[in-house]
């Protein structure tokens, strides 16, 4: 039923415009597609499409679906983000597999930035 690929994750916000600029100015996204006026954004990142939008059906939440988006380095990534004056919920991490650190969109929703380790 199921195929083996995401066909996109979806990200609710509140403000178009505020959204635009965190994801494209803060986290450095680049647009793919725009549409509803510019109430929806996609990002695509190698084969994952990422749905920024307003839309109705959706609603922002703290606890809804959190998106992990590799980074090179996650100290510089970390760095970068405070001094946009990005706040972190959860601290640089470290697992068996790899880095990462919470943090959320100006609508509250939860974010993490991830580095894998080196094999």
């Amino acid at each position: 039923m199921i195929t083996n690929e995401v066909a996109f994750i979806a990200i609710a916000v509140s403000d178009k415009e505020r959204a635009r600029k965190f994801y494209q100015e803060t986290l450095e996204l680049k647009p793919a597609t725009t549409a509803m006026d510019g109430a929806w954004i996609e990002y695509e990142l190698g084969p994952t499409t990422i749905g920024v939008g307003c839309h109705p059906a959706w609603k922002p939440s703290p606890e809804g679906t959190t998106v992990a988006f590799e980074v090179a380095n996650i100290d510089d990534a970390i760095k970068k983000l405070k001094e946009r004056g990005v706040s972190f919920d959860m601290d640089k991490n470290e697992t068996p597999v790899c880095f990462m650190a919470q943090l959320r969109d100006p609508d509250g929703n939860k974010l993490v930035i991830h580095q894998r380790k080196k094999k």
